[in-house]
């Protein structure tokens, strides 16, 4: 799992990134996601995981979280437009302006 790409994306992108971001299960295990982005997806933010790791979508706790599940073929490494279009595509959520970057959908 990287999460190197996420880290540059909150650099270059201006935009709150936690990565890696581990959250706890129901159980109490931690659950290791690659990254948790603020103000995009709900208003609790968007956890991305790897496929083809299978989701423990069993054991995830009821939370205000959006997860997305992303191919790293396509976003293991940092793609300025990429990942531009998939933040716009989960949409902003956050309190005061969005970013000046990001286009209404």
């Amino acid at each position: 799992m990287s999460s190197i790409a996420w880290a540059t994306a909150a650099s270059d992108l201006g935009v709150e990134v936690t990565a890696p971001c581990t959250i706890h299960a129901r159980n109490g295990d931690p659950i290791e996601f690659v990254a948790h982005v603020r103000d995009f997806g709900t208003r609790g933010g968007t956890l991305v995981w790897y496929m083809p790791d299978p989701l423990p979508t069993r054991q995830l706790p009821t939370t205000s979280y959006f997860v997305s599940v992303l191919n790293p073929n396509i976003y293991f490494d940092y793609d300025r437009e990429r990942f531009i279009e998939l933040l716009e595509a989960w949409g902003w959520t956050g309190k005061g302006s969005p970013p000046a970057w990001y286009r209404e959908r």
